[in-house]
């Protein structure tokens, strides 16, 4: 079960991180 619960809380991480980088991005171009 513990491994189940690990592997969602990294799929919400790289959700994060996906957003984050793409705000980066946009920042870039202006």
């Amino acid at each position: 079960m513990p491994c189940g619960r690990k592997r969602k809380r990294k799929k919400i991480a790289t959700h994060k991180r996906k957003k984050r980088r793409k705000a980066m991005r946009h920042k870039k171009k202006k």
